[in-house]
Parts: structure tokens; sequence; C-alpha cells
């Protein structure tokens, strides 16, 4: 059993303040995991000659996998190749050191032959890394008025039969953001780890983050309800503003971990979030039976965390024929990396996009890296290679004004000419002679906090349990944008994950400890026919300081609030009817169990 405390301190300290309310909620979220497009898989092959070894397959972190695996095969790291491959996505899931990662490599040194592993998609539901499956007692006090004095909380958290590398992530994240982007002074909140007979809990998008914003984005719409305040300013009323940045985070106290909110401004897109749902025009829905169905609206507000350290590399090479090759320590899952890169680096450099490769994640690029996690991509993969791209074009000056005879200053570079006196050029790869190369590296141990705000329309069917979505608006900042299409899509992509995850995908155990959904027969997933009405955006109103590009993370931000927002919506809609939610997942059968409990007559179960 594990646990993680917080101190009772919060943005600031204040003198103790008798509460005029309080409540307490019992709150919980079921079991799920990511689910990419194509399982794992594995190709392994040992050159007994040259005593190396070579694995196709690695996803993520491979640097860190390929250490990992060393220290079991007791090899040196680099007798050992870990060659990226394309995925259809990573969610958390592929960062973990799974028992196949070293067993198929074993047993190709052993045997003397490649040796191929894919899994196929029961064994992933199975043995993949689960998440969420989480529950807390919770409690908020607040003054009459709706502000915010503090927040206690318990949170219980089923590991699995044993705990995984990032199995603590999860865990610790609630505990930590449990408070999420608003102002509370005082906060007390412990969570506790315990180990059963399930399959071993790992991270999903958004790991912690899922959770905590659905305990307390619920607490906080049954809080406003009591107070007789709209939620919408009961959220106004204690969101953090810009003037408060870079605010202090709650301190995790075991292990210790401090942490602050580098920037933003949390209310102007929860305006924006409200003026793009047209919330004002909605109001009036809010509980109404129309065609058979009872609407409900909610809005919520969240904070992601990314950016995280302690470093990433990346190498810029002029080839022979005046492409420029891009080698970076970050790993490809699916969101765009290359894409991304290349944008950085003809941005630095003065030229085209088309002229430049993108090489990325294997071990074989360069000598260290650290992969593709918690949303750090852009600002610690795309920050090393501004780094390469200044050193490249210094060296190139320095090249250019010995062939041109003039100082460094008087080289100019444009569109991968260098410039001198007297009209006087030469292209990059005239220059690059024996070779041209920059390494470049970005270390940061601070997060970036990229934020936002979403809302939602349902429509419940009290006689089926089922809930339409027909209307879903997704807000984010993310500090600089730098590719606009690549950044909706990650956000449209995980909102729907999260629509999964409340609506229709649950993990189940029998009193025996047996998997019940072990295909996806049993383990339901969206379609594109299932929610066609999200519409997403994104804004740069709050650069971060902390890194040279002012990017946040942004690939997890979609289903942070998902969670949270839904259930508000679906209990908003069924309030007449004396239905509250306290859990996930909200499954039809379990909404009509509900609905059938609270009315039989308006179920149809009388």
């Amino acid at each position: 059993m594990a646990r993680f405390c917080l101190t009772d301190v919060g943005p600031t300290r204040r003198s103790p303040t008798l509460p005029a309310y309080r409540r307490r909620e019992r709150l919980r979220v079921h079991r799920h995991t990511g689910v990419p497009m194509e399982p794992r898989g594995f190709l392994a092959e040992w050159d007994g000659a040259r005593g190396r070894l070579r694995v196709f397959g690695a996803a993520k972190a491979p640097f860190t996998s390929r250490k990992t695996l060393a220290g079991m095969l007791n090899m040196p790291e680099d007798a050992i190749d870990m060659l990226e491959i394309d995925v259809g996505g990573g969610f958390g899931i592929r960062g973990e050191f799974y028992p196949e990662d070293f067993l198929i490599p074993f047993a190709a040194r052993h045997l003397g032959c490649p040796v191929k592993w894919v899994e196929d998609r029961r064994e992933h539901l199975l043995a993949c890394s689960h998440a969420r499956d989480m529950e807390a007692t919770i409690e908020l006090s607040c003054r009459s008025d709706g502000t915010i004095l503090g927040l206690h909380g318990r949170l219980l958290v089923d590991a699995g039969a044993y705990v995984r590398g990032a199995g603590p992530i999860g865990p610790r994240n609630a505990a930590q953001f449990l408070s999420g982007p608003y102002r509370i002074p005082h906060i007390d909140v412990e969570a506790t780890v315990v180990v059963t007979n399930k399959s071993p809990l790992g991270v999903y998008r958004g790991p912690g983050r899922f959770e905590a914003d659905f305990f307390r984005e619920r607490l906080f719409d049954m809080v406003a309800a009591d107070l007789g305040l709209d939620p919408v300013e009961f959220r106004r009323r204690n969101l953090l503003t810009a003037a408060e940045m870079p605010c202090r985070v709650a301190t995790l106290s075991s292990p210790e971990k401090n942490d602050e909110f580098d920037s933003g401004d949390y209310e102007a897109t929860l305006d924006r979030c409200l003026a793009d749902f047209k919330w004002a025009d909605k109001r009036s829905l809010q509980g109404r039976f129309i065609d058979g169905r009872y609407h409900g609206i909610a809005v919520g507000c969240f904070v992601e965390g990314g950016g995280i350290g302690p470093k990433e590399t990346a190498r810029l090479i002029v080839e022979p024929d005046g492409f420029i090759t891009i080698h970076v320590g970050s790993a490809a899952i699916g969101q765009g990396l290359e894409t991304i890169c290349a944008q950085i680096a003809a941005d630095a450099l003065g030229i085209a996009i088309g002229r430049l490769r993108v090489l990325h994640g294997s071990t074989t690029l360069l000598a260290e890296g650290f992969g593709a996690f918690h949303s750090r991509s852009v600002v610690m993969g795309g920050s090393a290679i501004l780094d390469a791209s200044t050193k490249l074009q210094e060296e190139i000056r320095k090249r250019a004004s010995v062939r041109f005879g003039c100082t460094v200053s008087q080289v100019l570079l444009a569109d991968g000419i260098a410039h001198g006196p007297d009209a006087s050029r030469l292209s990059w790869q005239e220059l690059r002679g024996d070779g041209l190369i920059a390494d470049g590296s970005f270390s940061n141990h601070r997060h970036t906090y990229a934020y936002g705000a979403h809302a939602a329309h349902v429509a419940v069917d009290p006689r089926t349990g089922h809930v339409r979505l027909l209307d879903y608006v997704g807000i984010e900042d993310v500090g600089r944008i730098i590719n606009p299409l690549t950044l909706r899509g990650q956000v449209v992509g995980a909102i729907v994950q999260g629509l999964g995850g409340v609506f229709l995908e649950h993990l189940v155990y029998d009193e025996h400890g047996q998997l019940l959904t072990g295909t996806l027969a049993d383990y339901l997933l969206p379609t594109a026919l299932d929610f066609p009405t999200i519409r997403a955006d994104v804004t740069e109103t709050s650069p971060s300081p902390i890194n040279p590009l002012g990017a946040k993370g942004a690939g997890e931000g979609g289903i942070i609030p998902v969670g949270g927002v839904i259930a508000n919506a679906v209990s908003a809609a069924l309030g007449s009817l004396g239905v509250q939610i306290y859990d996930l997942p909200l499954s039809p059968s379990r909404l009509w169990e509900m609905i059938a409990d609270a009315a039989p007559s308006v179920a149809g179960a009388d």
C-alpha cells in the first residue's frame, strides 16, 4: 500500500475561517484503458558475431526501454538498438516496460534467430496497463457566497496485482491536482494505492486528472445548487486570475513535489467556451422534457500539465543533396510529430518545410533521448530543435565568413543560401565540407500548464437510458500554437476518448477475478457515428515563460474534463426525477437502472 499526501497549503495562506457550508460526497471512476488501433508487437534480432541486439517495435520511450533491457540482459546499452516504428496511438499504455519487452529479445539472443511476437486484442485487454479505477470521498467548505475555503479528500486506487513503473502517476496527479484551476487556500488530500487480483494499473491519457476533474466538477455542481448559485458563477468566483500567475500548486508531501502554474487567463477560456456554446440561449433547456428526452447542459474548467523534463536532444544534418535531416529524441505515437518538428525547424532556419526530413525516437539516431509522454514533444523536443537550429546557423555563418573573407556578422542567411558582401553567395551544401552537423538540447525541470473549459448539451431517453450528445464545445489555451490543424485533431480525439470512457468502455471482472470484457464485442469503443457534434478550438493568449517556444503541451487536455462535464449535464437533465450521478460509467443500462429506481413509471419499470 502506498500513499500520496498534500500539505494544507494552496496558492495563498489565510487564517482559518469558519465555513458557512460543507458538503461531502463519495464518487467513483470505473476501470477502463487506452485501446490503440493496433496492439503491441516486437521483432528482435541477435547478431552473435558482433554481439548486438536489434529490437523493432519500440514506442514512446525507446531510450528508457533500452536502458531497462540492457540491465536485465547484462549488456552494454550501446550494444542494443531500439528501433521505433509507426503505431496507431500511445495513450499512455505504450510507456510501460512489459514482460514481453524482455522475453522477446531474450528469446532471440538465446536461440540465435529472429523472434517475432504480436499481441492479440484479448491479450491487450487482459494484460496491457489498465487505468482509472479510483474512488474518492471529498469534502468542500465554502462561505455562503460560494467562496471556497478548503478541500478535503481521501482517494482509494485499485492498482491491480502489482504496481507497474508508471502506476503511481495517476494517484499522484489526482491528489495534487484535485483543486484544478481554482483558488482553494486550504487543501488536504491523501491518495491510497492498494493491490488486488486485477491486472496492474498504469497510465492512460490524462492520468489522475480525468478522475480528479470528475470528482471536483461533479461536487461543484452539487454545492452550487445547495447554495442557490449559478454553476458558472460559482466557478468564475473561484477561478484563479491572470494577475495571480505564476501560481503555486498544492505541495505534494510524500514524495515531496513543488510546482506552480506558469501562466494563464482561465476566465477568458471559460467566457469563450460559454459564448461558442451559446450558454445563455441554452439555459432555458435545463431539465426540460422535449420529444421524449430530458435535456441538460453543463460546463467545467481544467488544467493540463505538460512539458516534463528533464531534457530532450536534437541533431540537424546538412545533407549532400541540400536537404536537412532532423534527428530528435522525441517519439512519434500518432500525434503528428514529424509535421511539428519540421515546422519549427523551417521557421527557425528560414527555409521551405519541403527541404526537411524528420527522423525520431530510435536509439540509433542520437546518443541520448527521452521520448513522448506527458505532452512533452513540442515543449521539450521542439525547443531542442530550436537550439540545434541556432547552432547550425552559427556554424554556417562562421564557415561562410571564412570563404567570403568577411566578418560573421556580415553573412546573411536566407532560403538555404549564405549571402556575403559584394553579392557573393554559397548554398549550405557547398559549405558542408566533410560534414555540417549541429547538436541541440533543452533541459527543464518545470511543467507547462495548458488550460480551458468544456461545455456539453445532452438529451436522455428515460425509457432506455440512452444519452444523445447534442452539442459539445471544448476550448483550450496552449500558450503558442504550432499547427492549428493537428492541435484541433488532438483535442477532438481526446474528447472522443473521454466520451467513450464515460458511456461505453468498462473493464468488468466477475466475483472470481475473471475479466468479462475481453473482446471488442464486450468492451465497446466509440465510432465516428456516435459523437458527431464535437466542436473544438484552441487559443494562444498566455505563452509559457519556461521554454523558448512559449508552447504548452496539449495532448491530454481534451480528455480531462469530459467525465465531469457529461455527468453534470446528465444530472441536470434528470434532476426532476431525483437522479444524481456519483459513479461512472453512464452506460444506457446503468442509467436506466438509476431512473427506474428513482422514477419507475417514467422508466417504464412499473
